[in-house]
């Protein structure tokens, strides 16, 4: 609890600081704005240099007010700022730094419209180095981007991106690269961008440029299969090989955004027959799984300081589970050939089990997790996973005491409830279901609809908790077809209330296609009222049909359709081909090579057009420009309103509570009032009869004195022997301090001597281990001077053999040189004498 505490009070420390360095930026801004010196352009480096080095990202909350101006003054700045400013690149590692923080990320991109400032930038910016920087900013800002309109900006991104392809070299490929990929994020689901970027690009020169490209190129291709050619087989697998290996790299840095993009464009293959097909026929499914189990096996869910890393981790595993779901539904998909359906991965399924029951508490990840473990108790062969659950109920307790949490989102409870009738549903975990939940569980999650009296409090209860509460109803129905005397009634009866039925009405009409599903199995109990239901859907059809039912919103929602049913706009390439057509016939006009003089007529007149129509266009694309900076301004003062809004409600809220509480004192304040004037009249009685006794009091009183009087005298005399006592007291008192001194001394010298004792019994016990040591040291001696003696006595026998070897060696040698002698003389006496 210490610790929490402490945290907090941290927490408001550094928002303080945050906001204390945000309105430092927001001053130098407003000075720039009148005061453009390089004194100032140093005091906006600065400031933003320490926003991005030393506040971390989840302090930019675009809901408060002046990280909403901050935004807009940082905007307004870096619009401003010369492109060769070094204050101008520090804003950038500004905005990529906020950017961390998901909810900044969106306001950045919608709200605030930095993209059509950002090709500004990158438009003026001729170094390549920083050119790359603004390139990769603008890749992160455009995953996912959602663009509605040809707004202005568009064309010139286009061109800045197609010229940077085309002006790439082999072997420095990178900004290509950068730039493709925002192409690909501008077009992807954004129909209108599409067509602008068809008839903005020659895309036949544009698909040569980027044949030797990988993976982009194919995604490309793939997003322009209806207009052009799909890349072939081998190529979309190449490509889903490296997907693959690319969400490995989103997992190690959470790259939300990125990761959020890939998954969408994986997901959305039936859109896209050729993707689709090679999903199908991918065959690396189980080890890319295992790479990806791998990475995820070791993230934990403590509570890491860093609030926005635990975030991006759990956003990365939602995303993750859904696309594992999408693979999972894949396999059950038959093949359009016939064949047999290859996807398989069964051997990922235990350690998919181990990773998903860890995380289904999760607040933010916890429904992806559960909707992906109620696939694979689904698809589990030979019941593998309803028959583990069976044997080991902590998931289901676990799963239970969520749905029975107050703070459990209303969401996290729809999935559980799903999953748990998946279970019921399942031989093995069937019992196990029925004993877990009792009556009393139904009552609980089905308390704040049955709260609801009143048809407007059912009107404003969130949808997601109505959907909890039709899921709810048809656990419970369930549970009453299995046990019909202990749950028939209870349904029966819930099924007459006009809250449920209300419920089920705006489920029908607000709910999703789940939703519908479970109304239809609750529209199958024999007791369903389908008259009042019916009449629920006929008034809430008729009170909400101006607002959904207006044929120009009609027209809005089916413009993307519009859009992609038409192939008659003119693309880049023929549009290049008109323009030569025009130019060769302006050539042999203007050298009278036409002998038609309608002809000449004709071209003169069509020159007149194109001359016309080229300054429309002009002057609509300055307005159109025009138009956009007046949205980007109108669409920031609106935010920076929303925020005001945001912070007038909250001081509103604020004041309503204190109102309350201060109508509440004053209402405690009339009861004690109240109850104070009852007692006041009590009292009042009690004084007047309190008066009559106190007379009688006065009598007695009188007799008490006198005895007081003779209580007195024996007062004193008892004083004189409690002095007496006393000193007494005292001087044994001191005798007893004189004797706690000794004693103490005493203990002292007694604690003394046990330490000396220890230290000599310690010494002792050296000494005997020294003594032992000294005395093996001497056995060992011994025993070696014992091995030495044999030694000896063996070297000693040893040297007297010698030794007599050696005298016999002498006799030999003796014995030899008399023989020389001899063999000596002898020869000097056989020698011929000289004459």
């Amino acid at each position: 609890m210490v610790n929490r505490k402490a945290n907090d009070s941290g927490r408001d420390t550094n928002a303080e600081l945050a906001i204390s360095y945000i309105r430092e930026f927001s001053l130098q801004a407003g000075r720039y704005r009148t005061q453009k010196t390089e004194e100032v352009l140093l005091m906006i480096n600065r400031s933003a240099s320490v926003l991005s080095t030393t506040i971390q990202a989840q302090y930019f909350n675009p809901l408060q007010l002046e990280i909403s101006k901050f935004f807009i003054d940082l905007h307004a700045v870096m619009t401003a700022l010369p492109p060769d400013s070094d204050a101008l690149w520090t804003c950038v590692t500004l905005v990529t730094h906020c950017m961390r923080n998901l909810d900044a990320r969106r306001a950045i991109i919608e709200e605030y419209r930095f993209v059509p400032m950002l090709t500004l930038v990158l438009k003026r910016t001729q170094a390549e180095d920083k050119r790359r920087r603004v390139l990769v900013l603008l890749q992160e800002l455009t995953y996912g981007i959602r663009i509605t309109w040809e707004e202005s900006y568009l064309t010139t991104l286009f061109n800045q991106l197609i010229g940077i392809i085309n002006n790439a070299t082999d072997g420095d490929e990178t900004d290509a690269l950068v730039a493709l990929s925002i192409i690909i994020n501008l077009i992807y689901k954004n129909f209108v961008v599409h067509f602008l970027f068809l008839r903005t690009v020659n895309i036949s020169k544009l698909t040569r440029k980027i044949l030797n490209y990988g993976m982009l190129a194919n995604k490309l291709l793939i997003i322009l299969s209806d207009d052009f050619n799909a890349p072939d087989e081998k190529y979309m697998q190449t490509f889903l090989r490296t997907t693959f290996s690319t969400i490995d790299d989103c997992i190690r840095n959470w790259n939300v955004p990125h990761l959020r993009h890939i998954v969408d464009f994986l997901t959305d293959s039936s859109s896209n027959c050729y993707l689709h097909n090679a999903l199908m026929n991918y065959t690396y499914y189980v080890e890319d799984i295992e790479r990806i189990l791998e990475n995820l096996e070791n993230v934990t869910d403590g509570s890491d300081p860093n609030e926005d890393l635990r975030k991006h981790q759990h956003m990365s595993l939602g995303l993750i589970f859904q696309l594992l779901r999408y693979i999972l539904n894949l396999s059950l998909e038959p093949r359009t050939d016939g064949t047999e359906n290859i996807i398989s991965i069964d051997s990922n399924i235990p350690r998919l089990y181990e990773l998903l029951s860890f995380w289904v508490s999760s607040d933010i990840c916890g429904v992806d997790a559960i909707n992906l473990l109620d696939t694979l108790v689904l698809i589990a062969k030979k019941d593998t996973l309803s028959q583990r659950i069976s044997r080991d109920p902590a998931l289901v307790i676990q799963l239970i005491a969520i749905t029975e949490n107050t703070e459990s989102t209303a969401q996290h409870k729809s999935a559980i409830l799903q999953f748990l009738l998946t279970l019921l549903h399942q031989n093995k975990t069937e019992k196990l279901i029925l004993s877990k939940i009792t009556e009393s569980y139904f009552d609980k999650l089905l308390a704040p609809l049955l709260a609801s009296k009143t048809e407007t409090s059912v009107t404003t209860m969130a949808i997601e908790e109505i959907e909890k509460s039709i899921f709810c109803l048809v656990l419970l129905i369930n549970f009453a077809s299995i046990a019909k005397k202990a749950y028939f009634e209870k349904c029966c009866m819930l099924l007459q209330m006009q809250q449920i039925q209300y419920s089920l009405a705006r489920g029908i009409l607000n709910g999703g296609e789940t939703v519908a599903c479970a109304i239809f199995k609750i529209s199958q109990f024999e007791h369903f009222p389908q008259a009042q239901v019916a009449k629920e859907i006929s008034s809430l059809n008729a009170s909400s049909k101006y607002m959904t039912h207006t044929p120009s919103s009609e027209q809005w929602c089916n413009i993307n359709s519009i859009l992609k049913s038409h192939k008659n706009l003119v693309s880049k390439e023929v549009e290049e081909r008109l323009q030569a057509l025009i130019e060769l016939l302006s050539n042999a006009h203007r050298n009278n090579q036409l002998n038609n003089i309608a002809t000449s007529h004709v071209v003169e007149l069509l020159n007149y057009n194109v001359q016309k129509f080229e300054g429309i266009e002009s002057s609509m694309r300055d307005r159109l420009d025009a138009a956009s900076a007046e949205i980007t301004n109108l669409t920031q003062r609106i935010n920076l309103q929303n925020a005001e809004l945001q912070k007038y409600h909250t001081l509103n809220f604020e004041l309503h509570i204190n109102q309350e509480n201060l109508q509440t004192e004053c209402k405690d304040l009339k009861k004690q009032k109240e109850n104070l004037t009852i007692n006041l009249t009590d009292l009042m009685k009690k004084l007047s009869q309190s008066t009559e006794s106190l007379q009688v009091s006065e009598k007695r009183l009188s007799v008490k004195i006198s005895e007081m009087i003779a209580l007195q005298q024996q007062h004193k005399e008892l004083i004189e022997q409690f002095t007496n006592k006393t000193e007494e007291l005292e001087k044994l008192q001191a005798t007893s301090k004189d004797n706690v001194v000794r004693i103490e001394k005493l203990k002292k010298s007694l604690v003394a001597f046990e330490t000396d004792i220890k230290e000599k019994v310690r010494i002792i016990d050296d000494r005997d281990r020294e003594l032992a040591k000294s005395h093996k040291a001497l056995e060992e001696l011994k025993e070696a001077k014992k091995k030495s003696e044999g030694i000896i006595t063996v070297l000693e026998g040893q040297i007297q053999e010698k030794n007599e070897t050696i005298r016999n060696y002498e006799m030999e040698l003796s014995e030899t040189e008399e023989m020389r002698k001899t063999i000596m003389s002898l020869m000097e006496s056989k020698k011929p004498k000289r004459k």
